[in-house]
């Protein structure tokens, strides 16, 4: 394993990794825009420049590996204002459109100027200007003036889910992201790209317009869309509550684990929460009465069903349980079945038709959490 320093600080890592993550274990960010730990390395926004100790010259931390007794220097004055040209560069057609840009408030455009740039501006001409608010498919928006050319989401079509629709077309400063004729960005991963754009070019068509990212609060959770598991972060908004017509969750974003998403979610997930804040959801309990329904309240309902359940022999029980809950509830479950000594209780239910499931992330098991019903030992006969 190499050996290097890093602003004066050694550190071993791995062979075979890169500046930006060894960086990273000694607690130096170096900025970048085109770098991804989950996509191949294009070596294009140029942010990343570091110095190296005998290199004449500034080089990429993204395209570089950590070699044993490398000396590594990331606040040199050089890189300083290698940065600052480099900003420049990628500023010097971008709109002035941060009040109205969704990304505003977690755009690495915004956040990297104001640690990085801070130059007096020098463009005097008039500024390129490319196609704004265009469809690329059922979830994504394109504004191509605020792409920087990334790149990212291409490589992520090219090698994610190797369906190649995106391309970068046209040369010069009139390089631009789009379509290959005759597709749209429908895959079943598409709304990553969004996740992964640096900038405010790839926007959510499910999200725009709907409420400012410094209002959310997040939650670590998992994704209750099927049996994979994935790792997310539930943003709510509970702090405008006449914002996005007072729904609490706003939206879904993968949580990054290698060991089951990596850095991704299916697009199924990532929209399946409308259910949460649905009109139409129970939110108390009803009781019926000679055909009529009214409400009740929940010490009334809980009474009810505890009365059942002592009057009726437990043979004469049977309970299906429900994988979608979670281990906590099916655990309160299994005490109450065995408090009454009922032992007929299951939980799979075939569905109606067959779940789709790929290779990648996608389970054809839509419950969340079947594994953790059987290992709770509710998986009894439900024919």
């Amino acid at each position: 394993m190499p050996k290097l320093t890093i602003n004066g600080k050694e550190i071993e890592v791995p062979a075979g990794t890169n500046l930006i993550e060894a960086a990273r274990r000694v607690g130096v960010e170096i900025p970048h825009y085109c770098y991804h730990p989950g996509l191949s390395i294009a070596g294009q926004c140029r942010l990343c420049m570091v110095d190296i100790e005998k290199a004449p010259r500034p080089t990429i931390a993204c395209n570089t590996q950590a070699v044993d007794g490398m000396v590594v220097w990331t606040e040199t004055d050089r890189v300083k204002e290698t940065r600052r040209s480099v900003m420049e560069f990628h500023l010097i057609n971008h709109p002035l459109d941060c009040p109205v840009c969704d990304q505003a408030g977690e755009c690495w455009l915004q956040i990297y100027y104001m640690k990085h740039g801070l130059y007096d501006p020098r463009m005097t001409d008039e500024k390129v200007h490319k196609p704004k608010a265009v469809p690329l498919g059922p979830h994504v928006m394109l504004d191509a003036e605020r792409c920087i050319l990334c790149s990212r989401c291409v490589r992520f079509c090219d090698e994610i889910t190797r369906t190649g629709e995106l391309g970068i077309f046209n040369r010069g400063d009139h390089s631009q992201i789009g379509l290959f004729p005759g597709t749209e960005l429908a895959n079943k991963y598409s709304a990553n790209v969004v996740d992964i754009c640096p900038v405010g070019a790839l926007t959510d068509r499910d999200f725009r317009f709907q409420v400012r990212v410094w209002y959310l609060d997040s939650t670590k959770s998992i994704c209750p869309g099927c049996a994979r598991g994935c790792n997310i972060e539930v943003h709510t908004n509970r702090r405008r509550p006449h914002h996005a017509e007072g729904r609490r969750v706003a939206r879904l974003k993968p949580r990054p684990n290698p060991d089951v998403n990596g850095w991704w979610i299916c697009d199924a997930g990532r929209y399946g929460y409308g259910a949460v804040d649905d009109k139409s959801r129970l939110l108390a309990p009803s009781r019926r009465e000679g055909g009529a329904v009214t409400d009740a309240t929940w010490d009334e309902a809980i009474a009810a069903v505890a009365g059942v359940l002592a009057r009726v022999a437990p043979d004469e029980v049977g309970v299906i349980a429900s994988p979608q809950m979670a281990n906590e509830d099916l655990f309160a479950l299994r005490r109450v079945l065995e408090r009454r000594g009922i032992r007929r209780v299951g939980f799979r239910v075939p569905p109606r038709a067959p779940g789709d499931e790929d290779d990648f992330l996608i389970r054809a098991d839509k419950h969340p959490n079947s594994l953790g019903a059987s290992l709770l030992g509710l998986d009894g006969d439900v024919a």
